[in-house]
């Protein structure tokens, strides 16, 4: 149906008109963030929603599709003047999909932020509609989430 081919060159609905305003007129304490689950893909630069963003993560796991879409995040974030522009490999299972997120890092020029394992708690938290920060802190997913946290801090 077409693609995003500039930073907001796409839709005007009312809805991200309204999402576009309220970020950039937003004001936020020092100690405080403000984080956008933005839907997968690139249509939100289409809209403009991610225009006013000091840090961009691109969440991607190791499958080519995934990672393109993540090298189109990376240079429209470019183009829209975010500097700090981050990979991040979601639900990696073993050694071979992080070295390929880790090649495709450095082929691109795009830093990794971290990795995020593949974890049935997750996954289980899903299926049941919750959240899986309510469940057990302890699992790998949890603590990987912990640690990329603070190295945005």
């Amino acid at each position: 149906m077409g693609t995003i081919r500039s930073v907001g060159g796409g839709c005007t609905c009312p809805a991200n008109a309204l999402i576009r305003v309220l970020l950039r007129h937003l004001m936020v304490e020092r100690n405080e963030a403000v984080v956008l689950d933005m839907e997968a893909g690139i249509e939100h630069f289409g809209r403009a929603t991610a225009k006013h963003v000091d840090v961009m993560l691109a969440v991607a796991d190791a499958n080519m599709k995934a990672l393109e879409v993540a090298k189109r995040i990376f240079q429209l974030s470019s183009q829209a003047g975010i500097e700090k522009i981050f990979l991040l490999g979601n639900k990696i299972r073993n050694k071979i999909e992080k070295e390929l997120l880790i090649d495709f890092s450095k082929k691109n020029g795009f830093p990794i932020l971290g990795f995020i394992p593949y974890d049935s708690s997750v996954f289980e938290a899903d299926m049941k509609g919750t959240t899986p920060l309510l469940g057990n802190f302890d699992s790998p997913a949890m603590k990987a989430l912990k640690q990329i946290t603070e190295r945005l801090s």
